[in-house]
């Protein structure tokens, strides 16, 4: 082999070597990258570690408060058990005490004779506010007043000749309720018992008729509901706090007054109440009939 051939076989090798080393030198360059980020990463997962570990330890402590917490709501609540707590259903009152009923269309019809009886109307309001009259009332500190002329079918004509069914009036009052005695009716056959019971009261088909068509839209899609009715005993509450005089051009007063309001109230269950007992109502002469009503909520 000559030195031509020897020398170019050593270039080829140094060559060689030199690949190699840069080759090994790239790989430990690599793999000290992949150290470093290999180290970085498990330094992180320690770190979101750590923080997990704190947070299950402070909902572990909020779990507990909890816990504690509702064992003391339980002992101060419940008797003898720390099961779940279940309140008492609550005793029906049959009492209630409301800032604000409002007194729903009170109407009065009057029956004078034939040729027509002036007559002289006056309401006193007694812990009561008066919120609409029509034909408007001529108003004296808690009385109002109307004069019109009465006719044998019902007929109403005021001073200016303006004709009217009746007297109508609407107040909010301040009180207590009472559902000690009266009724309960289911909601579908309130209809039936509020035109038997109004007969009975001494109510005309046409009074009865107007009475009905007003206060059942309200109460015929209730469960049941609860009925009282006042103001046929003239001592009585309602009677007090909502005074009526009726009398003639001479000062003489209405011959037969009837007043009938009912109080009543929607229920979801029946309640069982001590009936109320109706002695009903004769008219003679100069007459006076007057209903209304209240819904308690």
């Amino acid at each position: 082999m000559n030195e031509n051939s020897k020398g170019g076989h050593g270039t080829y090798t140094k060559v060689f070597l030199a690949l190699i080393l840069a080759v090994l030198t790239i790989g430990v360059i690599v793999s000290i990258v992949m150290m470093a980020r290999i180290s970085k990463a498990v330094e992180n997962t320690d770190e979101q570690l750590k923080t997990i570990t704190k947070n299950v330890s402070y909902m572990e402590d909020s779990l507990n408060h909890v816990s504690r917490t509702v064992d003391d709501i339980l002992e101060q609540n419940c008797t003898g058990s720390t099961s779940t707590y279940e309140p008492e259903p609550e005793p029906y009152e049959p009492s209630t005490f409301d800032p604000g009923l409002m007194e729903d269309k009170p109407v009065i019809y009057l029956y004078g004779d034939k040729a027509g009886t002036k007559a002289h109307v006056e309401l006193e309001l007694k812990d009561a506010e008066m919120t609409v009259t029509w034909p408007k009332a001529a108003e004296s500190g808690d009385v109002y007043s109307w004069d019109v002329t009465a006719y044998e079918d019902g007929k109403l004509l005021d001073e200016e000749g303006n004709e009217y069914s009746y007297l109508f009036w609407e107040a909010k009052a301040y009180g207590e309720t009472s559902f000690d005695r009266g009724f309960c009716v289911a909601g579908s056959d309130t209809a039936e018992f509020l035109k038997s019971s109004l007969a009975e009261l001494g109510l005309t088909s046409r009074e009865s008729n107007e009475f009905i068509t007003y206060w059942l839209p309200r109460m015929q899609g209730n469960a049941y509901n609860l009925i009282s009715f006042s103001g046929m005993d003239a001592a009585d509450e309602y009677n007090e706090a909502h005074k009526l005089s009726v009398t003639d051009e001479e000062g003489r007063p209405a011959d037969s007054v009837l007043r009938v309001f009912m109080t009543w109230k929607a229920a979801d269950a029946p309640v069982d109440m001590e009936p109320q007992e109706f002695s009903g109502f004769e008219r003679n002469g100069f007459t006076v009939v007057e209903w209304g009503g209240t819904e308690i909520k």
